[in-house]
């Protein structure tokens, strides 16, 4: 039986510590440290960092830490002195599962901010990695009419083969291009919907922007000329909490087998 350390108070970590309780471990949840050795310390996803510096001095030879984008510099240092980090999205297969939460909540957002379907809309996505492919697979799946832009030449032939309407990222498409779609997704981590882009897009344009921050769009052209532009982070945590901690606790169930090993009772 482990002991565990849950910090923060986001819906996910609420399901990760009734999953973990209901696994038979001894698990402590809260909001800041609360002295004592722990086999593992859960931190939320979106604020590894900010949670990470706050519990650094207190962080104990043996303990894994479980989190996202760990800044460097902390983890070389507690490294050296015998503290494990694990980074969900970086184990197999966790990043993909994370992207189709991702998607489905960008959708989500997109219909509630849009008050508009997205059978037969115009919509453009921004970036054919993980989440962009898995994004525009399911817009496609509702029928609408997806074009991707991509930089990469490879990504771009698979949306091509995939069914997709595609742009290069270097083209220079008409400003009819740009005022043609209703629905725009920024998947990219850089900034690419710029102004000068920005100045082409139809006024009641919804723009959903899932790239961590700063996003990748000009949020303060936006605000100047009032477009709808939505940076979008914890998706999964925001409309699929329960099944966003059970893809946690499968990284950490592969990570810790013989600190959990139990009957389930």
């Amino acid at each position: 039986m482990g002991r565990f350390l849950i910090l923060g108070k986001e819906e996910r970590q609420k399901y990760l510590f009734q999953m973990l309780c209901g696994k038979g471990q001894t698990v402590t949840y809260c909001d800041s440290w609360l002295d004592g050795y722990y086999d593992a310390i859960l931190l939320p996803v979106a604020q590894t960092a900010a949670y990470l510096k706050k519990a650094e001095g207190q962080l104990q030879a043996g303990e894994y830490v479980f989190g996202c984008n760990f800044p460097p510099e902390i983890v070389e240092r507690k490294r050296k002195q015998g503290v494990f980090f694990i980074d969900y999205m970086k184990e197999e297969g966790a990043a993909y599962i994370n992207a189709v939460a991702t998607a489905e909540g960008a959708i989500a957002q997109a219909l509630l901010s849009g008050k508009e379907v997205l059978f037969g809309k115009q919509m453009l996505v921004m970036g054919y990695g993980r989440c962009g492919q898995i994004l525009s697979h399911r817009l496609k799946a509702m029928e609408g009419e997806v074009t991707v832009c991509e930089k990469d030449e490879e990504k771009l032939a698979m949306a091509y083969a995939n069914g997709l309407k595609v742009l290069g990222a270097q083209e220079k498409p008409s400003a009819e291009f740009w005022a043609g779609f209703l629905y725009i997704f920024n998947t990219a981590p850089k900034l690419v919907l710029t102004a000068e882009r920005l100045a082409r897009v139809r006024r009641d344009a919804v723009i959903i922007d899932i790239a961590s921050k700063p996003g990748g769009v000009d949020y303060a052209y936006c605000e100047r000329n009032n477009l709808h532009a939505t940076l979008c982070g914890g998706l999964p945590a925001k409309y699929a909490p329960k099944s966003a901690a059970e893809l946690l606790l499968s990284v950490i169930e592969s990570n810790l087998k013989e600190v959990m090993s139990y009957e389930a009772g």
